[in-house]
């Protein structure tokens, strides 16, 4: 069997690919429908948040609807902006200029400014109305970008009369709070709606495997035994993905061995790789002060047990930020599955920190005795923002 396959379309197990088949978010979608239907008429769609856990079809639900919009009418333009890739309001714009015109603009030698006035002229042109969905907007967060992107698209309609603009918002930290995080001023031109993606359960979580297996499997390929298992696991996980990238390793693995089923052991074995993806894609996601927060825990923990205090003492080593916001980035460490936290009694309740398994070994440098990475700073940030 080395030159035959067990896959139909290997391709339905990539994290990018648009499912043909989207089940559990029918009343998402159509939340999201009804917040785009006033710009089927010309008007300003309802600006909306989309937030959930990682690996919940947020992203997945946007590129869905956003693709049945480009195949049913020119007078929405729909661009979707990567936030972990696209961090600045000059790179914002680059991407929705690419959105309008089919194509980036100069890498050099043409200002912000000249591409804003493009998207401008063009929006009032061809009378179309601009949705722009920013992925994981809580990146923009530090320095203050994220507001200065919300600003600069929802009040393109000051400088330029006629063009119509609405902004979508995918966040996976429940601590992300927009009212405290913006400025009034862009907050009360946002007034998002909110659209809640909550966590699949096991029988979703199967749905899901079991369809993908169905169109991107030969028949007998992931017995029960095996599927129970990558349901279970998955679920232990939190994150979908992970689930795809088993069933695609196990399925490999069978392929190699010549045999025409997946076994217990392969998935298994696919786990142990698959587990660690979800902590590779979220310390990716982390800012320089989360980073920061991270290495200082993981320091810790070599010197002893990780309590709060004794992390928070090391992370201010690096630069004064209050207790607020280390609190706040240790909670969006844990959202991320990243650290468990739990409360330890004493003379005083204690909160004591743990690193996931996984978490070390995905991390690109070791802590230095500051908790940051050696050859090369995380930097903290003393904006609270950061």
């Amino acid at each position: 069997m080395a030159d035959q396959t067990l896959f139909r379309d290997s391709d339905l197990f990539e994290f990018d690919r648009l499912p043909e088949q989207f089940n559990y978010r029918d009343t998402q979608i159509k939340d999201l429908a009804f917040a785009l239907r006033p710009a089927l008429n010309g008007a300003r769609p309802l600006n909306t948040v989309l937030r959930g856990p990682p690996g919940t079809g947020k992203t997945t639900a946007v590129r869905r609807i956003f693709t049945q919009v480009r195949e049913t009418t020119p007078r929405i333009v729909p661009v979707l902006v990567s936030c972990q890739k696209d961090r600045t309001r000059p790179a914002v714009f680059a991407r929705i200029y690419e959105g309008i015109v089919g194509h980036r603009p100069p890498a050099v030698g043409v200002p912000y400014t000249k591409i804003v006035d493009e998207v401008g002229h063009l929006l009032v042109e061809r009378g179309a109305v601009l949705v722009v969905c920013l992925d994981d907007a809580d990146a923009l967060l530090p320095d203050g970008a994220l507001g200065e992107v919300l600003a600069a698209v929802l009040r393109l309609h000051e400088s330029y009369p006629g063009a119509r603009t609405g902004v979508w918002m995918t966040l996976s930290c429940p601590a992300f709070d927009l009212l405290r995080d913006l400025d009034r001023a862009t907050f009360s031109v946002l007034c998002p709606n909110e659209v809640a993606f909550p966590p699949y359960t096991a029988e979703e979580v199967r749905g899901i495997l079991g369809e993908r297996v169905l169109v991107g499997l030969y028949p007998g390929v992931v017995p029960p035994a095996a599927m129970d298992l990558l349901v279970e696991r998955t679920m232990a996980c939190g994150d979908l993905r992970i689930g795809l990238d088993m069933v695609k390793r196990a399925a490999l693995a069978a392929e190699r061995e010549a045999r025409t089923a997946v076994t217990v052991e392969d998935v298994l074995a696919a786990y142990s790789l698959s587990r660690h993806l979800h902590a590779e894609m979220a310390v990716g996601a982390l800012t320089a002060g989360e980073r920061a927060v991270l290495d200082a825990v993981l320091a810790v923990g070599q010197e002893g047990t990780a309590v709060s205090g004794k992390v928070y003492e090391r992370v201010c080593a690096g630069g004064r930020i209050s207790y607020t916001t280390f609190h706040e980035r240790l909670r969006k460490l844990e959202h991320l599955r990243l650290v468990d936290l739990a409360v330890r009694q004493g003379k005083g309740r204690t909160r004591v920190i743990e690193v996931r398994e996984g978490v070390e070994e995905v991390l690109p440098v070791p802590a230095g005795s500051s908790g940051v990475p050696v050859n090369g700073p995380a930097g903290v940030c003393d904006d609270e923002k950061c």
